[in-house]
């Protein structure tokens, strides 16, 4: 998939809440809406998100869909169990040490297994799960989860398609994703600072 195929998909994705608002009622179009917003209103989510695309883009091969789909998968089963009224401790603390292990994955540029991968980042997505699930709306779950699924994915497409843009710059394309892992972490670091 090329560039342009991926920000096709992206504006596709990003359409898809919008689409869904049109048909239903007002606690449900919060709750859509509520749930796209949501990745992007937390630096911790945000970041998260973008670097698990530019990790998926980097490894390439089955890492490229698996990544992704392992870390929504997971982050929507962290929602349903925070629904349920499940006590989870230290949820904010593996979510910014999600963001450095990111960081620091970036950093690294080591070839990791892809399973190995693929595991870690399910765990990490599991407590960002959690933590929508819990400041979600009531109201209208299901619109909820659609919206931040959807924000997550235009997330993820982002990371890679700006790992794929570093590519055209081979010459500095791992020195790139070395510094955009540095800072990845400093933010893991500085908000773990703050909280």
């Amino acid at each position: 998939m090329n560039l342009r195929n991926l920000t096709t998909l992206a504006a596709v994705v990003a359409t898809v809440p919008g689409q869904a608002l049109a048909h239903t009622g007002g606690d449900h179009v919060h709750g859509a809406a509520s749930g796209f917003l949501h990745p992007f209103s937390g630096l911790d989510h945000l970041v998260a998100m973008v670097a698990v695309g530019l990790i998926a883009a980097r490894l390439g091969g089955p890492a490229l869909w698996r990544l992704p789909l392992a870390f929504v998968s997971a982050m929507v089963f962290g929602a349903v169990m925070a629904k349920t009224g499940m006590n989870m401790p230290l949820t904010e603390t593996a979510i910014l040490a999600s963001v450095i292990a990111f960081g620091a994955t970036l950093i690294v540029n080591a070839n990791v297994p892809v399973t190995l991968v693929v595991a870690g980042t399910a765990a990490f997505a599991f407590f960002h799960g959690f933590a929508h699930g819990v400041e979600g709306s009531a109201a209208a779950p299901f619109g909820y989860v659609l919206g931040f699924v959807c924000g997550t994915a235009i997330l993820h497409a982002i990371g890679i398609a700006a790992r794929w843009a570093l590519l055209r710059y081979s010459g500095v394309a791992t020195a790139a994703l070395r510094i955009v892992g540095t800072l990845v972490t400093g933010v893991g670091i500085g908000l773990a600072y703050l909280a």
